[in-house]
């Protein structure tokens, strides 16, 4: 296993970032800008299986690459496996030496790391989302006991590694009415973790996550259709995030904490507009203009908005080969970072 000296680098760097734990003695309002927290400008660097191209020289090659596009933070998602019966199966963070691997690649590359542990739903349901167990008291208390104990160990090798943000969990809307379970889960997480902890909703279900006034920021899975109309123009577009930001708006004000964009993506795809979380890669040219213009109206939006501290794109496998499912290393993808973020 390799060792990680990530810790006093990354520790130091949330400090600095604003990103000490939740105890701090800041009057600040969190919800605020703030010079000592720059806008988050983040990529997810997905895998093929289940992430051992986190430790691989493709890793290294591709952190490279989005330091010179000017992301500044990269987004990995360690995998548990769930299956119906409620049940996790994982193996210990400290056992995969990709991950720590990944550690000391990004403290190289100088590139902070949210840890945004996923569980894997195939074979068992549709999706997170769909993550239920019904009137089965016996199921619930197995999932929330297994992953309470996923969790933790995420976030204890987290918190060696000295990441500074971490996620508790993310779209799984059909267990967070269990707000006692998930409390549960956030205060167990704070006993071995001191960075910033989120959790992270899908667009559509940000109203029913009870335990907002838990964590230190609200994340969203940002795929909010746009415009009904199939290649809109950017006025149209930028009139599409109104409602979408004054909903945000409100939501932050409202728990006096920033909001993240945890996820955002646009695949190659007439729909990219109107159902931006579907998987439709069609490389054309109208597709292309599409994306183009939903990429660099999100850029200006987002930027413009001081209770947003950032975004993730979704997404950059290292070492993919084609411009298949919302792939970032498209040339005009990467062009537009350039530009927006690129020294």
């Amino acid at each position: 296993m390799h060792t990680m000296s990530l810790r006093p680098l990354a520790l130091a760097s949330a400090l600095l970032l604003g990103m000490a734990s939740p105890s701090s003695s800041s009057t600040a309002d969190p919800a605020a800008p703030s010079p000592a927290r720059p806008f988050v400008k983040g990529m997810t660097v997905s895998c093929p299986t289940w992430g051992p191209v986190w430790g691989s020289p493709r890793m290294e090659e591709s952190l490279a690459e989005l330091g010179e596009l000017g992301v500044e933070w990269v987004a990995i998602h360690p995998y548990a496996g769930v299956r119906r019966d409620g049940s996790i199966r994982y193996t210990p963070a400290a056992e995969l030496g990709f991950l720590s691997r990944a550690v000391e690649l990004a403290e190289a590359a100088g590139i902070q790391m949210f840890w945004k542990p996923h569980l894997a739903y195939w074979g068992s349901f549709e999706w997170r989302g769909d993550i239920a167990f019904g009137d089965d008291k016996t199921r619930w208390r197995r999932f929330f006991d297994d992953y309470r104990a996923f969790i933790v160990d995420q976030a204890a090798f987290a918190e060696a590694a000295g990441v500074p943000l971490f996620a508790v969990g993310l779209e799984y809307e059909s267990t967070t009415q269990h707000d006692a379970e998930w409390r549960r889960i956030i205060a167990e997480v704070r006993r071995v973790y001191s960075g910033r902890i989120t959790y992270s909703a899908n667009w559509d279900r940000l109203g029913d996550v009870p335990f907002w006034d838990d964590l230190d920021l609200i994340s969203v899975q940002g795929y909010f259709p746009l415009s009904a109309e199939t290649y809109p123009t950017r006025e149209a577009i930028g009139d599409g995030w109104n409602a979408p930001l004054k909903q945000l708006r409100t939501l932050s004000q409202r728990h006096g904490k920033p909001v993240l964009f945890a996820e955002l993506g646009y695949d190659l795809s007439s729909v990219a507009a109107t159902e931006p979380w579907r998987t439709d890669t069609h490389d054309t040219r109208e597709n292309r203009d599409l994306r183009r213009r939903l990429m660099e109206v999100a850029l200006e939006r987002l930027a413009a908005e001081p209770f947003i501290e950032g975004l993730f794109w979704w997404k950059w496998i290292p070492g993919q080969r084609g411009y298949h499912d919302f792939a970032m290393q498209h040339p005009d993808a990467r062009e537009i970072l350039r530009r927006a973020w690129g020294s």
